[in-house]
């Protein structure tokens, strides 16, 4: 099976790209800080706060549910994926080529 160039896929996928397949909608916004609704453990209360994202950064954490990471982990996290599964999911998603690496 080919490997999965990762961070490729970190530079081509931007953190808002991946907030928008999952419908996120901050309830607090300061500069790139964007705080919400977890759509890992998706918390059910439009108005918590223990979500937070960096969107130049491209990390994100959660307070409650202690998930934290980049946009790649996010979406991995979110759908219970693994990395490489991910991966491919999110270039078909959003119409990228996946950055296959041959090394062997």
């Amino acid at each position: 099976m080919p490997g999965i160039d990762f961070q490729a896929v970190r530079a081509a996928v931007s953190m808002q790209q991946v907030l928008d397949l999952l419908h996120f909608e901050p309830t607090e916004s300061s500069g790139d800080q964007r705080r919400g609704p977890c759509p890992v453990h998706r918390s059910k209360s439009g108005r918590t706060r223990a979500f937070s994202v960096n969107i130049a950064q491209h990390t994100y954490q959660c307070f409650k549910c202690v998930s934290e990471g980049n946009q790649l982990d996010l979406w991995a996290n979110a759908h219970r994926l693994s990395l490489y599964s991910a991966a491919i999911d999110l270039c078909e998603r959003l119409g990228l080529d996946v950055p296959w690496v041959h090394r062997w």
